[in-house]
């Protein structure tokens, strides 16, 4: 098996570094419309539909490759409108580009890969676009990274029913979690926020590695997925999704867009879900998955005029799962029964706004971002009791301009962000108050299109830690359009909440010690990566290599060897890091047949009592082949991805005086989907887990709810067998 891996490694590694032929290039210039002796400096340039893009020079210039593909050249620049040309014999072009445009950051997706890696950005970002969300009907976000190889995908407990993701090894808390540049999903939400984000809602996710820009806080320690949703402006004018699966789940989702006058336009995204079938496949006792409800809705508004944009919305979630053994009896109180279940009800309403103003000097602008978030949730699992009352509210001002010329552009301002979390575990207070008042200076200097260079630093003061100082850089180097390599390297901080991000605990009988409840979380990240294109029988195979590593300085351990009876939770005493090296490859094998594979690897330990060891459930490899055909005029679509996962380390356990195994196994995943397409209307068919490998005995001593051994959160593979799924999709364009 090594010498396949190692054989596997070298070949795609030759191909990284292979070389591609040369096309016949384009140049031209851009200048400002009022002043076309101002070149503007790193206008992204690229063709419709693809990533093929470049840069303008320090003089305005920029030079491309003509693309077989697309004829309209699309200019984009933060603080200017949109231009467009189309191209036919051209050989050189002036391009004058007027200020106005809305202030949220380019995104370049290409529009027939279902991922890609921006050639812009000098963050190591990959663009999952809204192709890659259709390969697999995924109900939320958590579940749209079942076909992506950089994020992994589990439950966390054999109970809720709440799925959680890893990121560069770690959990998925250390991954910031923005919409659209607004900060979501914190502290009591983190557990199971994810679930609250539907999948036909998305326009497209991106996923930034490492340590992300200053300007949008202190917290990413691992990344940042920020999610784009369908916007009012957008193209799409509706769409409706029924989705139903033989587990008894019944999903619908459904969208407007329109315009309420010439500068104001509005949508409405609703969604609607709920699971009333009781199963028990496995004869535990316990319901395989919880009976639940979900009601979410939001509603966003845009603003857009000459020198101003704003981004308005609210949203309400409300959702009810209720669980545990088949006989517990919901309508009864808790203290009335005999049997062990579990009940979660959450209430969650977020109201946000994103003002641009374009100022008088050119590529200068002023945005300010505000948030407020309210999270309730009442749960029970048992006899443990865990009530979070959270408030959050979040502002951001920022001011963007330039030195001397837009070869040297900044990013500076404050943010406030106040933390309210009241926690009850049990009657026993585990929250924690937090205000954190900070400034930021972004510096990004772009003296070719070839080299980009962003430098942030951050200076916050927190009410609970005091003062602290986040640092960052990232830079991008182009060795020619088709290879681009980048390196980062920042700090990250973050207060956990010690029970309300590790809820799965609550699923066992485990006692809970608390050394250090009011930690705040610190650790560098490194990055390198590098990004090929290269010609294959007249083809474009795009491959990317990476590597990233995050070293703790503290951190909150959660420890399950020292006792099995007992979950230890204190700060990091020792050393603590996690490696991550991943290698992928996209490459259409044929016209219309998309493959893409990946591999990662993972190097995750950390001191436990005195011991440097493998950290417990992380898988230590993913392997991951995935394909994708589509007939002619997408008439119809067949996915299907296949996922090799590696064994974890268990912790140390004993059941009826024998010892648990130490490790997991390791087993292969299959998902496919089958979709016909029309003008408007989409039918799919899909399977889950066409394998059927599920893990044995989820729940240890599931006979015995209220023993000592029982536990419910030891898990590390597939809880459900085969399952088989269809849907309806209706989508109306403009």
């Amino acid at each position: 098996m090594n010498d396949i891996k190692a054989r596997l490694f070298c070949v795609l590694t030759v191909f990284v570094f292979a070389f591609s032929s040369h096309a016949q290039k384009l140049k031209g210039i851009v200048t400002e419309q009022d002043n076309d002796k101002l070149p503007l400096v790193g206008v992204n340039v690229y063709w419709e539909g693809t990533t093929e893009g470049t840069i303008t020079d320090v003089d305005g210039q920029f030079e491309i490759q003509r693309s077989q593909v697309s004829q309209m050249l699309v200019f984009s620049y933060v603080g200017y409108q949109n231009e467009q040309i189309k191209i036919v014999d051209q050989k050189q072009v002036e391009v004058k580009m007027t200020p106005g445009a809305d202030l949220d950051e380019v995104t370049v997706a290409h529009r027939t890969k279902s991922t890609s890696v921006s050639k812009i950005d000098p963050i190591f970002t990959v663009n999952i676009s809204d192709k890659e969300l259709t390969k697999f009907a995924c109900c939320n976000l958590s579940e749209s990274f079942e076909t992506n190889a950089s994020v992994d995908v589990s439950y966390a407990d054999a109970v809720s029913g709440i799925k959680q993701i890893k990121m560069l090894g770690l959990s998925g808390r250390y991954s910031q979690l923005m919409m659209e540049n607004v900060p979501i999903i914190r502290g009591g939400e983190v557990a199971f926020g994810l679930s609250y984000i539907p999948g036909t809602w998305m326009e497209n996710i991106q996923v930034s590695k490492g340590t992300s820009a200053v300007k949008n806080g202190y917290e990413s320690l691992t990344g940042q997925i920020n999610i784009h949703y369908k916007n009012p402006d957008g193209k799409e004018k509706m769409h409706f999704n029924v989705y139903g699966n033989q587990d008894g789940k019944v999903e619908a989702n459904a969208g407007l867009s329109f315009k309420t006058g010439k500068k104001w336009s509005t949508n409405i995204l609703a969604h609607a879900s709920g699971n009333a079938r009781k199963m028990d496949m496995n004869n535990d006792g316990f319901l395989d998955k919880p009976l639940s409800n979900t009601i979410n809705v939001l509603n966003r508004w845009n603003y857009v005029s000459d020198k101003m944009t704003a981004k308005l919305g609210f949203s309400v979630i409300n959702e009810s799962r209720n669980g545990g053994q088949m006989d517990y009896d919901h309508e009864l109180p808790q203290n009335e029964q005999a049997h062990y279940g579990i009940g979660i009800d959450v209430t969650r309403l977020n109201a946000f706004s994103k003002l641009g103003f374009i100022l008088e000097r050119p590529s200068t602008s002023i945005g300010w971002i505000t948030s407020a978030n309210y999270f309730k949730r009442n749960s029970f699992y048992g006899y443990n009791n865990l009530n979070v009352d959270q408030l959050n509210l979040y502002t951001n001002l920022i001011y963007q301009s330039y030195i001397n010329n837009t070869q040297h552009t900044y990013n500076t301002g404050v943010s406030l962000n106040y933390d309210d979390n009241k926690e009850l575990f049990n009657s026993n207070d585990v929250g924690f108050e937090e205000f954190v008042a900070g400034g930021f200076f972004e510096y990004n200097y772009i003296p070719s299109e070839r080299f980009s260079l962003l430098i942030g630093l951050r200076n916050d003061y927190s009410s609970l830690h005091g003062n602290f100082v986040t640092p960052r850089i990232h830079s991008k180097y182009s060795i020619n359009e088709k290879t681009t390599v980048r390196a980062s390297a920042g700090k990250g901080y973050r207060t956990p909440s010690v029970l309300s991000e590790n809820t799965q605990f609550l699923a066992t009988s485990k006692s809970f010690v608390i050394a250090d409840s009011k930690i705040q979380e610190e650790a560098w990240n490194y990055g390198i990566s590098l990004s090929k294109e290269v010609s294959i029988n007249e083809r474009e195979a795009t491959f990317s290599v990476e590597f990233f590593r995050t070293d703790f300085i503290n951190q909150l351990m959660v420890n399950l060897d020292r006792n099995q009876n007992e979950v230890h939770f204190y700060n990091l005493d020792g050393r603590s890091y996690a490696n991550s090296f991943q290698i992928e490859a996209f490459y259409e094998l044929f016209t219309r047949f998309e493959l893409t594979a990946g591999y990662r690897y993972n190097d995750v330990k950390a001191t436990l009592d005195n011991t440097l060891q493998e950290m417990p459930y992380v898988s230590r490899y993913k392997a991951m082949l995935s394909g994708q055909y589509r007939t002619r005029m997408d008439k119809w679509q067949f996915d299907m991805t296949l996922q090799f996962h590696g064994d974890q380390r268990l912790p140390n356990a004993n059941y009826n005086g024998q010892a648990l195994p130490d490790r997991s196994k390791e087993y292969t995943n299959l998902i496919a989907q089958v979709t016909k397409n029309y003008r408007n209307w989409s039918f799919y068919a899909g399977a889950e887990n066409l394998t059927n490998y599920t893990q044995e005995n989820a729940i240890i001593d599931a006979d015995n709810p209220f023993g000592d051994d029982f536990d419910a959160s030891r898990i590390w593979g597939p809880l459900y067998g085969r399952m088989f799924y269809v849907g309806i999709k209706y989508k109306l364009d403009r």
